[in-house]
């Protein structure tokens, strides 16, 4: 007798935030032009029956909650640089 065993895997992610910093809220996104870009800290693992074994991804990044956007940023100076751009450009809007 022959049993068909489904084999469930695939790729789970867990975003969480980078920080509470307000300066790091509401940065602008290039994509949808929104105000929505915020830094979290991204896991992406490779899944096997929803049991997460292998990462396949660790890092930070700044994501886009309307369009999910996203671009990595390594080093705390990175997203200072992105958010004190951010403020030249909140302060003379073109």
């Amino acid at each position: 007798m022959f049993f068909f065993i489904p084999l469930l895997c695939g790729m789970q992610n867990y975003d969480k935030n980078y920080d509470n910093n307000p300066e790091h809220q509401g940065l602008y996104c290039p994509k949808c032009h929104n105000m929505s870009v915020t830094p979290i800290k991204r896991r992406e693992f490779f899944a096997f029956y929803f049991v997460p074994l292998i990462p396949i991804y660790w890092g930070k990044q700044l994501k886009c909650s309307i369009c999910n956007w996203r671009q990595d940023f390594k080093k705390e100076e990175d997203l200072q640089k992105i958010v004190n751009e951010q403020k030249i450009y909140k302060s003379n809007p073109a």
